[in-house]
């Protein structure tokens, strides 16, 4: 890749315009890269967009994005499963690396689109993914070498983290709590992907991808009692499973919420992982009680947080915005950089 970078976006949602945003105030300029968005692709040509999208760049084919001459990386950025998958995909297959935001995509479809771009000498990234602006996979592939992962323990979906953190600074039964959430922007009209635990089970599946664990088990929402994962990790690669079904926060009663509270504690929606020496990692993602001395009972709010217990540097936490239309763009776009970095080192 040349100095200056063309960028293809398929989708102009709240993520793509907040890519489109920084571009403009940056003018595009960094550390020597010149990024500049080339096709935009989106569902509705005539729908009213911010100043800063270049109208004359729209398109409402994805494939012209992934096909056209000017374009070095695609960012997928449109949501949804089926046709993002094809997407990406295609984009790969007509030599574009690709930057993603899509958890759903990248937890069920994120080992073979990273053999694909692997046998095409391409990038795939998707930080963004996961914890919105936290750089939880780059701190993963960058820093866990020396260290060997014993656990990690995240609030990663920030709508149920507002939602509690609502509960039980208030009182509020669980349907109002969401009501407000709603009404704020942080939980969609139909909130059952964030409320139900199904958006921070794919994010734990990256974060077990990102460290090598074989989670093919653990995609089937397989329960570890009464099955034995035990062949898969004899085979020397850590294999994960549930050890209980995932739960959401829908159940959860202000009268528990009121119980913790009194107590010191407070409720918060987690996904865990903890690697066994039997090369088992189990995982939980559900409701926990927290006492004031976890690295997570004080993320309150629409944040997200990460702890990730290494056996020599012990914990480590990292806190921050989990999603928002700058802190997704500015994961997107730290990883269109990196690329851009390494591409050159290639060279």
């Amino acid at each position: 890749m040349a100095n200056k970078v063309r960028l293809g976006l398929v989708g102009c949602g709240v993520v793509g315009s907040g890519v489109l945003r920084v571009l403009a105030d940056r003018q595009g300029a960094w550390d020597g890269a010149q990024l500049e968005a080339t096709h935009i692709a989106v569902r509705h040509l005539e729908r009213p967009r911010p100043d800063f999208v270049p109208r004359h760049l729209l398109t409402d084919d994805w494939r012209i994005v992934c096909e056209a001459d000017d374009v070095d990386i695609v960012i997928e950025v449109m949501g949804g499963i089926d046709v993002a998958h094809d997407v990406v995909r295609h984009a790969l297959e007509n030599g574009k690396s690709v930057v993603t935001a899509n958890k759903a995509l990248m937890a069920l479809h994120g080992e073979e689109l990273r053999d694909l771009a692997s046998k095409r000498g391409l990038f795939l990234r998707h930080e963004a993914s996961v914890l919105g602006g936290i750089p939880v996979l780059h701190t993963l592939h960058t820093y866990f070498d020396l260290n060997r992962v014993q656990s990690l323990r995240g609030i990663v979906n920030g709508t149920c983290n507002y939602i509690l953190t609502q509960m039980h600074a208030t009182g509020a039964a669980f349907a109002s709590a969401l009501q407000e959430a709603q009404a704020l922007g942080y939980a969609e009209p139909d909130p059952a992907a964030d409320v139900e635990g199904l958006d921070a089970y794919y994010k734990l599946q990256i974060l077990l991808q990102a460290l090598r664990v074989d989670t093919r088990l653990l995609a089937t929402e397989c329960v570890a009692d009464g099955q034995s994962p035990n062949e898969m990790a004899r085979n020397g690669v850590p294999t994960a499973v549930l050890t209980k079904p995932r739960a959401g926060i829908s159940a959860i009663t202000a009268a528990q919420m009121e119980a913790a509270k009194a107590s010191g504690a407070k409720v918060k929606h987690v996904a865990s992982a903890v690697w066994g020496d039997d090369g088992i990692v189990r995982c939980e993602v559900g409701p926990q009680v927290l006492q004031p001395d976890d690295p997570l009972y004080f993320v309150d709010g629409v944040n997200n947080a990460i702890a990730i217990t290494g056996d020599v540097v012990g914990t480590i936490t990292l806190i921050g915005p989990g999603a928002g239309a700058l802190p997704t763009a500015s994961a997107v776009l730290e990883d269109v950089l990196q690329m851009v970095r390494e591409s050159s080192r290639n060279a």
